[in-house]
């Protein structure tokens, strides 16, 4: 049968997705527990960061070695709901995992448990990670076997699944469900309040400065005059200095915001100890010719900072290269960064 969905009127906001409503179609059985991302999608195939390429190198080792893959079963063919054992998508936090399903065609994973990551980025990008007990989907198997034309129905604005009768609910956060009855990304769903925010900045008062807040006492005496520095900053403040001097080629004022003897981690590298090893690699080895990051958020606490954000810009060798990151900073008592851990949503240099 040919997957069908229903939906509500379109959304106000930009949209990125057909907005959802009820899914319906057949569906195929995965009995296979700890089914990892780099079974998914191996990392030889990603190669790109592009939403589309990945279908043929999906579940690749898997159909290589065994003929009978259930993905190429004919009885399943056209099968738009992967029906999967405990722990899917656990591993490697590669997006293309969630690409290459989406684009073999699957709108709908349902499995007693998921990993983490892969369920957060399926929701991110409208594939539906749906979590229900080994004993639901023991009884979907069971269904699907007896026949292979049997039907799963998701309805997102209920938030259940139905298959031959039995009708099994699912717990989703508030937010994803609303942003996919709408049809939208995250950016859609920021933009969804659009006048909101405009609103706000334009009424709220000025967020007033760390000098602002604690000015320096006036000194008793003359002092000597001292080497010129930089005025102090805030974490916060440090953080957005950092990656607005990378962008802009500053590596000498950008290594100046670490201590002398910082480590930085990178994923798949070998850490860089000190400051003048990372302002090297910046200088000389980086694989980044150009480019602007992003930040979503930026959190403080116990003396370290998380961030979240983007970045978009070109490589050396002339291509274009966009993905998201995290990462971690942590300083001394003089406000110098004293570690830095990275972490890339993508495979990618």
């Amino acid at each position: 049968m040919t997957p069908t969905t229903s939906a509500p009127p379109p959304a106000i906001a930009p949209t990125a997705f057909p907005p959802a409503g009820v899914h319906v179609g057949t569906a195929v059985p995965l009995r296979v527990r700890d089914v990892d991302t780099d079974q998914i999608i191996p990392a030889r195939f990603c190669t790109n960061t592009e939403r589309t390429g990945f279908a043929d190198g999906l579940f690749a080792d898997r159909r290589a070695d065994d003929s009978g893959f259930v993905l190429d079963d004919p009885r399943h063919h056209g099968a738009s709901v992967l029906v999967a054992a405990e722990n899917f998508g656990t591993g490697s936090s590669r997006e293309a995992a969630v690409w290459a399903l989406a684009e073999h065609g699957i709108r709908v994973v349902l499995s007693p448990r998921f990993g983490d990551i892969f369920r957060a980025n399926a929701w991110f990008n409208g594939l539906y990670a749906v979590t229900v007990p080994q004993s639901f989907v023991d009884a979907v198997w069971r269904a699907i076997d007896a026949d292979p034309a049997t039907e799963v129905r998701v309805d997102l604005a209920d938030l259940t699944v139905t298959v031959a009768g039995i009708v099994q609910p699912f717990a989703l956060d508030a937010d994803t469900q609303i942003r996919l009855l709408r049809g939208q990304d995250a950016i859609g769903a920021t933009l969804h309040h659009e006048d909101d925010v405009r609103a706000y900045e334009t009424n709220r008062a000025p967020t007033p400065t760390t000098m602002t807040r604690f000015p320096a006492a006036a000194p008793r005496r003359a002092r000597r005059a001292r080497p010129a520095q930089e005025a102090p900053m805030s974490p916060e403040d440090r953080v957005h200095a950092l990656y607005r001097r990378i962008d802009e080629g500053d590596f000498a004022g950008f290594a100046a915001l670490f201590h002398e003897d910082a480590v930085y981690h990178r994923p798949g590298s070998p850490a860089l100890v000190g400051r003048d090893a990372i302002e090297a690699y910046y200088r000389d080895e980086r694989t980044v010719a150009d480019g602007t990051h992003t930040l979503s958020r930026v959190l403080l606490c116990d003396g370290a900072l998380a961030v979240d954000g983007a970045f978009s810009g070109h490589l050396t060798n002339g291509r274009e290269q966009a993905h998201r990151f995290a990462e971690i900073f942590e300083f001394g008592p003089d406000g110098l960064f004293t570690r830095r851990d990275s972490f890339l949503f993508v495979l990618n240099f």
